[in-house]
């Protein structure tokens, strides 16, 4: 592959720029310095099972909230995790500090009040069924799904915290996310897609995942190498599709191109895309 084809996976400098100027005008709260520590932690030739046990020990209400998290019903394991050691044996070193800082993200935005609430719980749900699609997925471990699920358009509740009626504009164009965009880059020079991959960088996720997070509206993977990008950009398009389902408005062009998209990416068997739908339909993605 060619440098400039690389390249043109990436937001242009100019767009960047943009989306910094809009985040600095927001209250963007600063990802937790534990979350950081262990980031940099997996950039070790030979991440530590002790350090990164011992960094998440050290936040008693983190740890409580991880043991909480890891082990919920949309996670459906097999069997109870009663530690940060145990979780890290059973998980990696590397999904583990997926849910720690998909947990330090709720953390931090959770408590959003007004318009920029319903574009959380909308997120929230995204995250619920992303996890969910990346049971069936090879490659794609659910607690990356489940961070990716909360990240994807967490550029979303920036602008809801920016824009006075952007809760209003979220509801009215779900189902057409393009639209969406549009609107945001005539009020803000910016869209979320470019926002969510700055904040991604910034609290030094991984790089395909800010990857993914920068094309999840894009109805083109294939021009992408990084499977693992393509996968995450499927997951999201279907997540989509899904709870346009359980809302009926998924006949709307946009939704029909990300399921046909996402079928083909994922290979999803008769059987498996029959249950999703129906659970879709019976509005059930776990808590």
């Amino acid at each position: 592959m060619s440098e400039p084809r690389i390249a043109a996976h990436y937001p242009p400098k100019a767009a960047l720029e943009a989306a910094f100027q809009a985040v600095r005008k927001a209250r963007v709260p600063q990802i937790p310095d534990v979350v950081l520590a262990l980031r940099a932690e997996l950039t070790q030739p030979e991440p530590n099972v002790r350090v990164v046990a011992n960094l998440i020990a050290q936040d008693l209400a983190l740890t409580g909230q991880i043991l909480k998290k890891v082990n919920a019903p949309i996670f459906a394991r097999r069997t109870k995790i009663a530690s940060v050691q145990q979780a890290v044996m059973l998980l990696g070193i590397n999904q583990l500090v997926n849910l720690v800082t998909a947990t330090s993200i709720e953390r931090m935005l959770g408590d959003a009040k007004g318009s920029a609430r319903v574009v959380w719980e909308s997120i929230m749900e995204q995250a619920r069924v992303a996890t969910v699609v990346s049971a069936l997925v090879e490659g794609v471990g659910s607690e990356e799904a489940y961070l990716f699920g909360l990240m994807h358009d967490v550029g979303s509740l920036i602008f809801a915290d920016l824009l006075e009626n952007y809760g209003y504009e979220w509801v009215l164009r779900c189902g057409t996310p393009q639209s969406l965009m549009e609107h945001e880059r005539a009020a803000l020079g910016t869209d979320h897609a470019t926002v969510g991959f700055l904040l991604a960088s910034t609290w030094q996720l991984p790089e395909h995942l800010a990857l993914a997070i920068y094309h999840h509206h894009a109805v083109r993977e294939h021009a992408l190498d990084d499977p693992q990008v393509r996968s995450l950009i499927a997951i999201a398009q279907l997540a989509h599709y899904l709870i346009a389902l359980s809302q009926g408005n998924h006949e709307l062009p946009e939704m029909l191109a990300y399921r046909d998209a996402a079928r083909r990416e994922l290979a999803l068997s008769e059987d498996d895309w029959s249950a999703l739908c129906g659970q879709s339909l019976q509005g059930g993605w776990g808590v």
